[in-house]
């Protein structure tokens, strides 16, 4: 009668372990089928930085997209708000413009087209 306790104290602790790595990474996965791409129109968003020839370089951070410029005059500072950017912020050669999380997917869209 004893080895059948144990025997159901270790299938308890094997279904445990399973649940317990089986949760764990169904959670990690979860974000797989994640948002890839942006939501701003990139083509519009390097109109308004004068186009492609403009940019020197893009870089980004949690919350903000930084580019290089050329010619900072060719900037439509308008039209970037227009197109969700919460702040814009204007350097000698830089221009950060706050996106939120979109920072990253904007960055990477962008450099596609570098």
């Amino acid at each position: 009668m004893e080895t059948k306790y144990i025997a159901l104290i270790i299938m308890i602790i094997i279904v445990g372990v399973l649940l317990y790595y089986g949760f764990i990474n169904l959670i990690k996965n979860k974000g797989l089928n994640t948002q890839h791409q942006s939501t701003v129109d990139i083509e519009l968003l390097l109109n308004a930085l004068g186009g492609v020839e403009n940019i020197q370089d893009i870089s980004y951070s949690s919350s903000k997209l930084t580019v290089l410029l050329i010619n900072q005059d060719l900037v439509d500072i308008t039209k970037i708000q227009n197109l969700g950017a919460s702040g814009v912020v204007e350097g000698k050669d830089k221009l950060a413009m706050i996106f939120g999380k979109q920072s990253a997917l904007i960055a990477e869209d962008m450099k596609k087209y570098m």
